[in-house]
Formats: structure tokens, C-alpha cells, sequence
């Protein structure tokens, strides 16, 4: 089923042309006016157990569901997606949980493809057998959603590279398993009998796709042993908990401090252990806060979000976009007031630039002459085939005119040059002209006769600042040039 949704209080600033650069709030702002939804999409089939959930052999087939939502009117051929998992301890919750509901809305409107997902439910709470399957069930649906978002990658414009998740309380021992217990060997022994739950991606549908993701938003979540976490595990995490969380503990300890579940490890040792293999995770511990601490019980706000949600909300959008973004960059060169930019940028395939004299570039190297003295603001924006973006900017002091009143005994042209550099000597004697690259050693020298126009090849020299020394009866000159790649 498919039904359309419109904020009237959206930011419509996905092209706010600031004078040539395409500025852009896509993934940071709530650039779509409307979305629509995809409700009780079939992800996948797998058998559930049957209340009263004593017997892990007494199951029933059940379809699983997701709601996708989607912005319309976007042409982008290629999304990231997130995918959220609700909490409920594995015994309740589904995809209408209100705060998966808000992920889901919000982030459509930035721009991604969003899935709030079903997963299968069920356990005996006094089995620690029967809950270590549970969240194994919880990990294979999840892997499920993903395969199957993979395998329908053209029918929501999906790019498979960036599918993240966002689980709260079980769905985040969901998505933490998702990153950590990725391998068969990695496999808790309660799955293999009574019966074998079967592979990470054995289960729910047949796409041949991995269900990994690419980055995650654990919310007050809990992993089974901090030693599944090794060095080859570099997914972007980002772990919210309350110090003070009585359902699922900061630290070490069982969920609700109940004596039949097996112990795990919270947000503070999953980071302690990211940390000790020489990566760093995103993190937003608050001291002293408890369980869901935005205000929701079991994902449904009985009064409202309250101040926290924003701030979570917020570092999940920064987070997500840090994932995908190009990372903007560069430094300069001068010569006189001739300007020249080299772009240090990562994950970009699209460059402008604002030269802060009313000019534009959209070169990936460009250079500028500047007609006039003054500080002038260069700002460079970046962005990719995800409409992912990024900008830095820098201050450069331009003087102009200080050698108009010489006239110049030696020309040269181009400046910059990549092939060859024409020298004239403007003067009536002969000059002697050497050339020194920045480290002061002498890369060519040669003779120019009076007013003779003498080629350099310049092929060979290494890209950069280059000083021409020339010298007569006069006394002796310099003149710089840049060679270019």
C-alpha cells in the first residue's frame, strides 16, 4: 500500500544558488516537501515461534514487513538507505513504534531511502538458550531487510554501498550483532539444535546478497562478547546510552538485571574495545540518564519527545552524513596576484569554487587572476553521485600593481605552463638566465641574447613554484612561474 506525506513545515533549500556554487542541505536538512510510504512491503518468510514461546520447535511461517518511505519528486539514481529496528526486548514492538516512525519520517525528507522493519518476536524470558536465540532470529531478519533492499536496489533508487541501521534496545543488539557477529565461526552454539537456526543469511529469503550493513546508530544497546569486535571490523558506529540504564546496562550485566539472561556488554565496553583496536567510535553517553532516555517507552512517546530526542536526532543526521560525504580541502600557491588552487579533497567528483571576487570555477585545479589589492574569502564546495556534499574555505591576501612601475627586462609566458615556457629577454644585452626549483637547487640554466624569445621545455620538472634568475650589467632579477601538471 502506498500513501504520500507532506510537512508543511520542511526547509525547501535543496538548491540555494549562492552565486554559482549549488549549495545544498540534502541529508541535513528537510529539503523534501513530501514522501511517501510503502506500508506492509513483504521483505521475506521465516518461521516464528508460537506463544507462549516455551518451545523453541513450535513455529509457525510468518511474513516479515517493512514500511519504506521515500521522497518524492527526487531523480537521484542512487540513495543511501536507513534501515530501524524497534525495541520491545524481542516479546513486543513492531514497525509503527513512534520513534522508529520520526527516523524514518525525517530522514526520508533529508533525502534517504528509510525502512522501519518487522522482526521476528518470541522467547521464554527464562531461558538464556531461548533469549540468545532470539536476538539470533533478530540478526537474521535484519540481515534479511538488507538483502532484500539490495535485490530491489532499482525499484527505490538504492545506493547498496551506504545501507545503514538504527536500532533501539533490541533493535540495537540487532544491529550491533549485524556489524560484530558477522562470520559462521562467530555463531553462538544455542543456534545450531532444537533446531539449527541456520546461516547469518540462511533465513527469510533467497537473494544472493550479504546483509551486512555499512554503519550503524546503536541506541542504548548491548553486544553478546566485546571479542567479536576485531580489527578488521572498521564499520562508523555511533553508540547513545544512559550511564544509569536499569534495562539494558551501560556495562556488564544482563537485561533487566534478570538472573536467567546471559550477560553482555553495553555501549561503554563496546566503545572501550573499538578504542583499544585503534578506532574511534561516535559516542553521546549521558551521565546518569536511564533506559530510552528521549522520553519513549518501549519507542512510543505517553507525553512527547523531550529535550534529548533533538540531540539524538541531530548527531544521527551529522553521523549518517559523515558515512557518504565527500571531505573538502585544498591549498594554494601566488605569484603576484596570480592565484593558483590545488585540490586536496576526498570522495568528491564534482568541484566549485567561489574565488570571492564575483568569479567561479568548477575545475578540480583551478587558478585566478585577481584585478584587485584586498583579503578575498576562496571558498570550495565538493560533492559527489549521492548529491553528498562538503565545503571548507580560506582567506588568501591578493596584491596588485606593486612592479607596474618596471618595466621588465625578462617576460615569460605562459605562466603557469605544463609543455614549454617562452622567455624574452626585453633588454639590449645579453642575460644569463638560471632556473631554481623551492629547495634552492638549479634545475636549468641557459643564455638569452637581446631581445631573442627562447623556448624551455618544461616538461620535465616536477609540478610547483619555480624562480628565474636572470642577470646582466643591470645586476640580478627573479621572476617566478608555476609549472602545472
Amino acid at each position: 500500500m502506498k500513501y504520500k506525506l507532506v510537512t508543511f513545515a520542511f526547509l525547501l533549500a535543496s538548491i540555494n544558488l549562492m552565486g554559482q556554487i549549488p549549495y545544498n542541505n540534502r541529508y541535513t536538512s528537510p529539503v523534501f516537501s513530501e514522501i511517501e510510504i510503502n506500508t506492509n512491503v513483504i521483505y521475506g518468510n521465516a518461521p516464528a515461534l508460537l506463544f507462549p514461546y516455551i518451545l523453541e520447535s513450535l513455529t509457525m511461517d510468518e511474513d516479515l514487513l517493512m514500511d519504506i518511505y521515500l521522497p518524492v519528486g527526487d531523480t537521484l539514481s542512487k540513495r543511501p538507505v536507513l534501515l530501524c529496528m524497534h525495541s520491545g526486548a524481542f516479546l513486543t514492538g513492531s514497525k509503527l513504534a513512534e520513534d522508529m516512525v520520526a527516523f524514518c519520517d525525517s530522514m526520508a525528507h533529508r533525502g534517504y531511502v528509510t525502512a522501519s522493519i518487522d522482526y521476528r518476536l518470541g522467547m521464554n524470558p527464562l531461558s538464556s538458550a531461548s533469549s540468545i536465540r532470539a536476538v539470533y532470529r533478530g540478526l537474521q531478519d535484519g540481515r534479511t531487510a538488507i538483502r532484500f533492499l539490495k535485490e530491489n536496489r532499482n525499484v527505490y533508487n538504492i545506493d547498496t554501498n551506504n545501507i545503514y541501521m538504527l536500532g533501539s534496545s533490541a533493535g540495537s543488539f540487532v544491529g550491533l550483532h549485524n556489524i560484530f557477529l558477522d562470520t559462521e565461526d562467530e555463531r553462538p552454539p544455542e543456534t545450531y539444535s532444537n533446531p539449527d537456526l541456520g546461516c547469518l543469511d540462511c533465513s527469510g529469503n533467497n537473494y544472493s546478497h550479504l546483509g551486512k550493513s555499512n554503519g550503524l546508530v546503536g541506541l542504548w544497546g548491548s553486544l553478546q562478547d566485546t571479542t567479536l569486535i576485531v580489527e578488521t571490523d572498521t564499520i562508523p558506529v555511533l553508540l547513545v546510552h544512559g550511564t544509569d540504564d536499569g534495562v539494558v546496562p551501560f556495562g556488564y550485566g544482563a537485561a533487566f538485571g534478570n538472573p536467567a539472561f546471559p550477560a553482555s556488554y553495553g555501549s561503554e565496553l563496546i566503545a572501550e574495545r573499538i578504542e583499544n583496536l585503534g578506532y574511534k567510535p561516535e559516542k553521546y553517553f549521558v551521565v546518569g540518564e536511564g533506559h530510552e532516555f528521549y522520553g519513549t517507552n518501549n519507542g512510543n512517546w505517553p507525553v512527547g519527545p523531550n529535550a534529548y530526542w533533538d540531540t539524538v536526532f541531530n548527531k544521527t543526521v551529522s553521523f549518517s552524513h559523515s558515512i557518504h560525504m565527500p571531505y573538502a580541502g585544498f591549498y594554494h600557491e601566488q605569484i603576484e596576484n596570480n592565484a593558483y588552487f590545488y585540490d586536496q579533497s576526498q570522495k568528491a567528483n564534482s568541484w566549485y569554487w567561489d574565488f570571492g571576487d564575483g568569479n567561479y570555477s568548477t575545475e578540480q585545479n583551478p587558478s585566478h587572476t585577481y584585478s584587485n589589492s584586498g583579503p578575498y574569502n576562496v571558498v570550495q564546495f565538493v560533492s559527489n553521485n549521492l548529491n553528498s556534499w562538503d565545503t571548507t574555505s580560506a582567506i588568501i591576501s591578493i596584491t596588485v600593481g606593486i612592479y607596474e612601475h618596471q618595466q621588465p627586462l625578462l617576460s615569460l609566458y605562459p605562466n603557469p605552463a605544463q609543455i614549454n615556457i617562452l622567455l624574452k629577454n626585453n633588454d639590449s644585452e645579453a642575460m644569463n638566465v638560471h632556473v631554481f626549483n623551492t629547495r634552492g637547487l638549479r634545475v636549468d640554466g641557459l643564455k638569452i641574447l637581446p631581445q631573442q624569445i627562447y623556448k624551455l621545455n618544461v616538461e620535465g620538472y616536477l609540478p610547483g613554484i619555480y624562480f628565474v634568475k636572470y642577470r646582466n650589467t643591470k645586476g640580478v632579477m627573479t621572476k617566478t612561474f608555476l609549472k602545472i601538471r
